[in-house]
């Protein structure tokens, strides 16, 4: 957004003419703690989302332990051998 230093030099002046010398490292101490915020808390959330999917990946392979009627992995029943009917 903004690379150069005359950028950041002219908003800072900018931010000085507005709220005076005072003010300007309180603001600048705000935002920074809020950024920092707001890194650590997408950090956080990528994190997660990474286990989320790496947790969806071990799914399947977690998922051919258990059987289940008709599943993926077994077969359905041939006309000779009817399942069980309700």
């Amino acid at each position: 957004m903004f690379g150069g230093g005359l950028e950041i030099g002219f908003l800072l002046f900018i931010a000085y003419l507005l709220f005076g010398p005072k003010k300007v490292p309180e603001i600048a101490r705000t935002l920074g703690k809020g950024l920092g915020e707001l890194r650590r808390a997408s950090n956080e959330l990528k994190i997660s989302l990474e286990e989320e999917i790496k947790n969806l990946d071990r799914l399947p392979e977690s998922g051919s332990e258990t059987t289940s009627t008709y599943g993926h992995h077994d077969p359905e029943p041939t006309p000779e051998d009817p399942g069980p009917r309700s």
